[in-house]
């Protein structure tokens, strides 16, 4: 099948736009407006890192090839064009166009609630015949994801605006309400869920939690009750490899792996701060900061037989019990 050629239309002449600067610029941008439905200059320049006036170049070609708008209300805050096909005259080559394409395709694996203008638009500009995609992802395939959010947008408001909610949750056979303070969807392991902290309860310490999506039942927001998301949230999740996670990680882990797996500790982090502290003829030592034994079971498991837990003993005596359920279930 002969490769589809785009033609752009520009209005006037532009230099070469480098990928790592334009496109990374482009697709931030487009995350913001994705995300909050408007960017205001000053604030988008410097999440960019850029002057102001960078940006209001690529704000400019952006408002020519017709993907934002002014707002007709306030200076410097900027929209999606909603009437316009603009990413049929996007000025791209060939290896813009494919990893749009992969971002597309991961955003619809993970079931995101992305602009559906801009997938369209993507699909009918970019996609690729999966034969000449350069770009294939392998991930569990989610027999029923979570494509349609209910309580999307009351949830997303209170995100973005930092008010609480009482949140009606299924719990056991019952519905149990708390009021939380919500401060991200997350996805893990192709399932979404909503992080959020508990009100403050005396001394105690506020701790985060996360609920999957599926088990909310009602949302009520609580517009008039703002709060302030603590700055310890963000370097949490940052930190966070699976759905298990919390502020304080105070679990010290030390494990031992052999050196045929080696080449996965070198690329990838399995664990929370996770580092190699020594390394041998056969074996090294990774050692890993944890806030409860989820954090870690997990990887330890998957990489039987070729790591080995040295502490603590308590994590130790866990995955050694789990290890005898499963052969004591199979004798």
């Amino acid at each position: 099948m002969a490769k589809k050629k785009i033609i752009i239309a520009t209005a006037g002449k532009r230099g070469p736009r480098k990928y790592n600067t334009f496109l990374n610029r482009f697709m931030r941008v487009l995350t913001a407006l994705n995300r909050d439905g408007y960017i205001r200059t000053r604030t988008m320049a410097l999440e960019l890192e850029v002057s102001e006036r960078t940006l209001q170049r690529l704000l400019l070609a952006m408002r020519d090839d017709h993907f934002i708008l002014p707002d007709e209300h306030e200076k410097g805050k900027w929209v999606f064009n909603s009437e316009a096909k603009s990413f049929e005259k996007l000025d791209i080559n060939d290896q813009d166009a494919a990893t749009m394409a992969f971002l597309c395709k991961l955003s619809k694996i993970f079931g995101g609630q992305i602009n559906k203008s801009v997938l369209q638009s993507l699909d009918k500009a970019f996609l690729l015949e999966d034969t000449d995609s350069p770009f294939y992802m392998i991930t569990p395939r989610v027999k029923q994801p979570d494509t349609e959010l209910p309580f999307y947008q009351d949830l997303y408001n209170a995100i973005q605006g930092r008010y609480k909610i009482n949140l009606t949750y299924q719990s056991g056979t019952a519905g149990k309400t708390v009021k939380v303070w919500p401060f991200s969807f997350i996805m893990c392991d192709g399932m979404w869920y909503l992080g959020y902290l508990l009100e403050p309860e005396a001394k105690r310490k506020q701790e985060i939690r996360t609920l999957r999506y599926t088990h909310i039942l009602k949302v009520e927001p609580l517009a008039e009750e703002g709060f302030e998301k603590p700055a310890w949230v963000k370097e949490t999740l940052k930190d966070a490899r699976n759905i298990w996670f919390n502020r304080d990680r105070c679990i010290r882990v030390v494990m031992e792996v052999s050196n045929r797996i080696k080449d996965y500790f070198e690329l990838s982090e399995y664990f929370p701060a996770q580092k190699i502290i020594a390394e041998g003829k056969d074996t090294f030592t990774v050692e890993a900061k944890i806030c409860t034994h989820n954090e870690a079971v997990p990887n330890i498991l998957r990489f039987l037989p070729d790591i080995k837990v040295i502490g603590p003993k308590d994590l130790k005596d866990e995955v050694d019990r789990r290890i005898s359920e499963y052969l004591g279930s199979k004798k």
